[in-house]
């Protein structure tokens, strides 16, 4: 095992069922009534239950090849984390859905987009694209939990499932860079990968964001722009952050847990124990 595999020795990964109430009754528009950051986040959740279940099947396929005994444990623990992520984002998918946003309808887009990875890639591609996804999501884990007031305006479901999410993903964002180094290693696939992934992501979300505007027939204000602005580009901006840890990835030998995180998720149940309470096994 490298070294850098070695600091991910004492990661410990708990899937944690979770009881979010998805029926409390939730604003059109969730981010500070701002239809572009708002939809910006549900593109991402019309995306997460067929990704996640992409990332596990990924994984699932080298599993069998994997004799550290650590490592089978954490993607045990990876694949229980990332199966109670989709289940719970289904059921925000539903309740957006059930506010008159087409959200079955871009979920059905993903699962074709996910259908199409399946039989266009072979296993050692799917491997790099989700070790990228997962370096991705961890970068967005990251700002949520170092800036948990940008949610203070959130409705309260929305704003307790991201902050369980963004801990988990934090927990498990090296499993499948590790499947990877130890069956693939290929670096100039791995940072190949991550070029295509991001262009494809901003794509689709862009993409989705369009259709959930278009369909309820809403084109944002100014201050709506101004805001999304500052929000994902501004001094310190989701997307201007997420960028600083996106060019990271592109050094030779790089690892995740070359960014140390850890203290955004220890002691993280003190920090928000309302989050913690919804915790049902």
């Amino acid at each position: 095992m490298t070294e850098q595999n070695n600091k991910t020795q004492s990661v410990s990964i708990k899937p944690r069922r979770m009881a979010f109430d998805t029926d409390a009754p939730m604003r059109r528009y969730t981010f500070d009534d701002n239809s572009l950051i708002s939809t910006f986040f549900y593109a991402l959740s019309a995306m997460f239950p067929d990704g996640e279940r992409f990332f596990i099947h990924s994984v699932r396929h080298f599993q069998k090849d994997i004799d550290d005994p650590v490592l089978q444990a954490q993607i045990k623990g990876f694949i229980g984390q990332e199966a109670h992520h989709g289940h719970s984002h289904e059921s925000l998918n539903r309740a957006i859905g059930n506010m008159g946003f087409p959200m079955a309808g871009l979920v059905e887009h993903m699962q074709k987009r996910v259908a199409f990875l399946k039989r266009a890639f072979g296993p050692d591609r799917q491997l790099a694209l989700t070790a990228a996804m997962e370096h991705f999501t961890a970068a967005l884990a990251e700002y949520l939990l170092k800036y948990p007031e940008i949610l203070d305006k959130t409705d309260d479901t929305i704003r307790k499932m991201l902050i369980w999410h963004a801990v988990e993903e934090i927990e498990h964002k090296a499993v499948a860079f590790d499947v990877y180094r130890q069956k693939v290693n290929n670096e100039f696939m791995r940072k190949r990968v991550m070029v295509i992934a991001m262009i494809s992501l901003f794509a689709r979300i862009g993409y989705y964001q369009f259709r959930l505007l278009k369909a309820d027939g809403h084109f944002p204000r100014w201050r709506e722009w101004t805001g999304a602005w500052r929000f994902f580009w501004g001094k310190q901006g989701i997307l201007r952050e997420n960028i600083r840890s996106l060019r990271k990835y592109f050094r030779t030998g790089f690892h995740p847990m070359d960014i140390d995180q850890q203290a955004l998720i220890e002691h993280w149940q003190e920090r928000h124990p309302d989050v913690a309470a919804l915790q049902t096994q």
